[in-house]
Order: C-alpha cells, then structure tokens, then sequence
C-alpha cells in the first residue's frame, strides 16, 4: 500500500483563494470605477426628457444622438417645446425628433433651436 509522503493537504486553502481573488477582482472594479467617474450623473437621453429640457446633439446632424443637458450650458442646441409622441407630428416652425423604442414605443419630440 502506497503512503503518501509530502506535505500535508489543506483542503480549507482552495475556497481561502478563491474567496480572496474575488475580493480583490471587486475592489479593482471598485478602484476603477471610483477613479473614472466624473461625480456628474448619468445621461439621460431623450426618449426620457421633458418638455422645457434642453438637449445636446453628440451625433450628426443626419444621425442625431441627443442628450439632455442643462439649457445655460453653451452645447445646448435645442430646447424641447412640445412632446409629441401621441400625435406624431410638429408644427412646421419647430424641428422634429422621433426616436423608436424605450417604454412608449415611440418618442417624437418637437424643438426649437437654443440661442446662445
């Protein structure tokens, strides 16, 4: 019969390391979340403003990705005047912004360019 004769096994050590991996992979995580964040809050997008907002355009004129954002800041573009998602459509006055998807299906904004 064969006897083993290395060091004692440790079966407790396995679930130590692996406890402590995860504990230092959080707060890596954590660190890093914590050095990028600019203490701003999130973006909200326009689906999910409201009329009065102002929003900021950080795509193309012919492909728009608009932000909210605060109407005395100088990216301003556009101010919200009317929602109109349950009509569709805006007058000719104002510009129109429809975006598909989020909670209502379909968004359609209607804006005024913000003069600065």
């Amino acid at each position: 019969m064969f006897t083993p004769t290395g060091p004692e096994r440790r079966p407790w050590l396995r679930p130590v390391i692996a406890v402590g991996v995860l504990v230092a992979v959080g707060v890596g995580f954590w660190g890093l979340s914590a050095l990028t964040d600019d203490g701003k809050p999130s973006a909200k997008v326009a689906r999910d403003a409201k009329v009065g907002e102002c929003l900021e355009n950080r795509g193309t004129h012919s492909d728009p990705v608009l932000f909210t954002i605060a109407c005395g800041e100088a990216k301003a573009e556009y101010k919200i005047v009317i929602d109109a998602s349950l009509q569709g459509t805006c007058p000719r006055e104002l510009d129109k912004y429809t975006e598909r998807g989020g909670r209502q299906g379909q968004t359609t904004l209607c804006l005024k360019p913000v003069r600065h």
